[in-house]
């Protein structure tokens, strides 16, 4: 169990630390941003919640690997020092990176839904071994 737990965490802050990096990318159409790298920060971050419950096959580990990203990324954003999140609150100043950074923050729980969703299907479909 104990290998399990860790495996969530670090499957989390790896998700939480290449996420908020990755999130900040992204092009413009004129003035309009396209925040891509808010889309793929969840995307990895989906990923890897997934593959961490099927490599350790149960599905609170791709809970917890969900829930640790989460907790890291809004102890991030709440540093008052912050450089690396930008909030909503500078939508009119930066809507870009105001943009991306609300899309990374509030949008981590669908990936981790979807992924627990994926995993609890998986394996349930998963042969039972016979005693």
């Amino acid at each position: 169990m104990l290998v399990s737990v860790l495996a969530a965490l670090a499957a989390g802050a790896l998700a939480a630390v290449v996420g908020t990096i990755l999130h900040a990318s992204m092009a413009y159409a004129g003035d309009t941003p396209i925040p891509w790298g808010a889309a793929l920060a969840l995307l990895f971050t989906g990923a890897l919640s997934y593959w961490v419950g099927i490599l350790r096959g149960k599905l609170w580990v791709t809970a917890l690997s969900g829930l640790s990203t989460y907790v890291l990324v809004a102890l991030f954003s709440a540093d008052a020092h912050n450089q690396m999140i930008v909030s909503a609150q500078y939508l009119d100043v930066l809507p870009g990176p105001a943009l991306a950074g609300t899309i990374w923050v509030y949008g981590i729980i669908v990936p981790v839904v979807i992924a627990v969703f994926l995993v609890s299907r998986h394996l349930r479909a998963r042969p039972q071994p016979t005693a």
